[in-house]
């Protein structure tokens, strides 16, 4: 069976190179910010941002790994 993948808008592929970038940049921050000896708040909390980002940027994997999930699970 052929899977149809829904076409993204130009929007949407840039918005999702944003999150991966700024993930990559927070993470990198947080670990520059430990190395240096910032506070476990400061570096967790870039961290945190880091790892949200990144799902945010595969937000459209995620949702069609749920979509899949849940066919299976009727």
């Amino acid at each position: 069976m052929a899977s149809k993948q829904k076409q993204r808008s130009l929007g949407e592929m840039i918005s999702t190179v944003c999150f991966y970038g700024v993930g990559a940049y927070f993470l990198l921050d947080g670990s520059q910010a430990r190395v240096d000896g910032a506070s476990v708040q400061h570096y967790a909390g870039l961290w945190a941002a880091g790892v949200l980002c990144l799902l945010g940027g595969a937000r459209f994997v995620i949702s069609d790994w749920l979509n899949s999930w849940r066919r299976r699970q009727r």
